[in-house]
């Protein structure tokens, strides 16, 4: 039998992605009080290397302080700064 979610789709759609890495260059970015973040072993798996090995173009990872997760409505100017930075970090000729 197969898990069905809430929206009455299978995981058994996914199956053809199971093991894909993320190609492209990434930031991340999570609010330290985001229940994602402390969800089962998430801190484990995003800063002990699983995480980087799934997305090999991981440019960043930050963790905002005292953010939950709606950080770009916590934390607009912060979350600005940061998106904007990674954008410069890429030349466009």
């Amino acid at each position: 039998m197969a898990c069905v979610d809430a929206f009455g789709s299978s995981w058994e759609l996914t199956a053809p992605w199971a093991g894909s890495k993320v190609m492209v260059p990434t930031l991340f970015i999570i609010g330290d009080k985001d229940l994602v973040y402390s969800f089962f072993n998430a801190k484990e798996y995003i800063h002990g290397g699983g995480f980087a090995k799934d997305v090999p173009n991981l440019k960043e990872c930050i963790v905002l302080k005292d953010v939950g997760h709606f950080l770009h409505e916590e934390k607009p100017e912060v979350v600005n700064h940061q998106v904007l930075g990674f954008f410069k970090g890429f030349h466009v000729a």
